[in-house]
């Protein structure tokens, strides 16, 4: 019992230290630069895609899995399936 007591102390301990030193750092950083209608479009600039870096937007995906299966049995082709978040429509892989 008394070994538990120490060694919540010590995590205690330590979570404190670890966040006076987080809050000195912090404050000693320069001050983020004001947000202003040049800066703004300097970001917004870096934040979008850019040409060429999201080719596979260019790609003319389907939607409608129906409609895929019926183009790719007209061209004797695959299907390409991609789904994210556990919900393909098509049942478990």
């Amino acid at each position: 019992m008394l070994m538990n007591k120490r060694k919540m102390m010590s995590v205690v301990l330590l979570l404190l230290v670890s966040a006076v030193e987080l809050a000195s750092r912090m404050s000693a950083a320069e001050p983020a630069e004001a947000l202003t209608a040049t800066t703004f479009a300097q970001y917004q600039k870096h934040i979008r895609p850019q040409p060429g870096e999201s080719r596979w937007m260019e790609i003319p995906w389907f939607l409608d899995l129906h409609a895929a299966r019926q183009k790719a049995a007209i061209e004797g082709k695959a299907l390409f399936i991609y789904s994210s978040g556990g919900a393909t429509g098509i049942g478990a892989c």
